[in-house]
């Protein structure tokens, strides 16, 4: 019982960690450095418990712990999301939360999310481009501070990618939590 309680914990924490980093990225542009530290930090003990105390062994994939594969596949996206940040197409947040959360995920898994997080990206800015140019609603409108910010932003190729990738992660969770 205490271990479906720890699980519980885990996935409580998850959530809460992904949905601040995304809500956060899409309102002020930021994400803090603890929420990718804690989402990061929650996957090694998520690692440990479920190494600890389930019934079975951790899964093998072709002969290597999914541990290892989570970590290199963690590894790839770091490599890739530095170069996108080093051509700032991405900022170093959003790059640091992408490899979180890309940890969680599993060689099935990442395809899956990473088609997410670019087919989300790709909504979230038609969307912002298409509606950007409907000045009467976004500059004369009754809109909040975060989304006039949010379109000012759009002026210099600047998008909150924290959101998408946030949204991606949290739609994974049946297959990241799955035991």
């Amino acid at each position: 019982m205490p271990i479906i309680i720890a699980f519980t914990a885990i996935v409580l924490a998850y959530v809460f960690l992904v949905s601040f980093g995304a809500l956060r990225d899409l309102s002020t542009f930021r994400i803090p450095n603890w929420v990718s530290y804690g989402i990061a930090g929650l996957f090694l003990v998520q690692s440990f418990f479920a190494w600890m105390f389930l019934p079975s062994p951790p899964d093998i994939f072709f002969g290597v712990p999914l541990f290892v594969i989570k970590l290199a596949i963690g590894l790839a996206v770091f490599l890739v999301s530095l170069v996108f940040w080093a051509r700032g197409y991405i900022g170093g947040g959003d790059s640091k939360f992408l490899v979180a959360t890309s940890l969680w995920m599993g060689p099935e898994g990442v395809v899956v999310f990473m088609v997410l997080v670019s087919a989300l990206s790709l909504l979230m800015a038609l969307f912002l481009r298409t509606t950007s140019t409907w000045g009467f609603l976004v500059h004369e409108g009754k809109l909040p501070t975060f989304v006039k910010r949010l379109y000012a932003r759009l002026e210099n190729n600047q998008l909150p990618f924290g959101f998408p990738i946030g949204i991606a992660a949290l739609v994974m969770i049946p297959e990241i939590f799955a035991f």
